[in-house]
């Protein structure tokens, strides 16, 4: 796909709080089944503060988050670690065709801003988002789906389900209550759905993919979601 552009890129720019243009696979739209998903946030280190702006300049571009998964998923430039213990939690030891896999996804960040990851002199910044970050964050995905229009969202982490029912009522989007399901790797999952613009949206929250997370513990739970929902991930080469 074009990194620069998708036919979308029109109306998601309208979207005044979207600071990053989502990952959208090529034959995303062609599928009856649609999946999103949604990591948390992108931040912004080093080492020195003329390292540390560098960084944050760099993550100011709007194409930010699509070269993450190009350089990632499509180049192996580097690894994305909660993305590559979601897909183990999913696939297990299976081979799949990760470039026809990225061709049938969507992809972006719940919080559209950059966290302080730096580090200079020798004081270490792990800023964390706030609440208001995930409401804006709701507000911003109410935009977002529907022009992506999933009918299934994976959302790396369990933070943004906090304000789920709240900023759906404060919205006035139909939804359903959160069910909070038997606790996994020390987190419970979450899921819930909306309907939007007539179609219903499946919403699947789990624990963070990146430090202590068990890809062996959540792979019973995605399957079962993956069969469930039928969701469109690609099984073998």
């Amino acid at each position: 796909m074009n990194l620069n552009y998708t036919k979308e890129d029109k109306r998601l720019n309208q979207i005044s709080t979207l600071t990053w243009l989502p990952w959208i696979g090529e034959n995303y739209f062609n599928q009856h089944k649609r999946l999103l998903i949604i990591g948390e946030s992108h931040y912004a280190d080093g080492e020195t503060m003329d390292a540390f702006q560098t960084n944050l300049n760099l993550s100011a571009k709007n194409d930010f988050t699509r070269n993450t998964i190009y350089q990632t998923q499509i180049q192996k430039a580097y690894e994305h670690k909660p993305l590559k213990n979601l897909f183990s939690a999913l696939f297990g030891n299976k081979l799949i065709d990760e470039n026809k896999l990225w061709s049938q996804l969507a992809y972006y960040n719940f919080v559209q801003r950059s966290m302080n990851y730096s580090n200079i002199n020798n004081s270490k910044n792990t800023e964390q988002p706030t609440i208001k970050d995930f409401d804006l964050g709701w507000e911003t995905f109410v935009e977002l789906v529907k022009i992506l229009k999933p009918t299934d969202c994976i959302f790396i982490g369990v933070r943004a389900a906090e304000p789920f029912e709240r900023m759906m009522d404060k919205l006035n989007i139909q939804r359903t209550d959160r069910i909070v399901h038997p606790e996994i790797n020390n987190v419970s999952p979450r899921t819930a759905s909306i309907v939007i613009d007539g179609q219903q949206i499946n919403l699947t929250f789990i624990k963070h993919t990146s430090a202590y997370f068990s890809p062996e513990a959540w792979r019973a739970f995605l399957e079962e979601k993956n069969e469930e929902c039928n969701l469109p991930l690609v099984k073998n080469t």
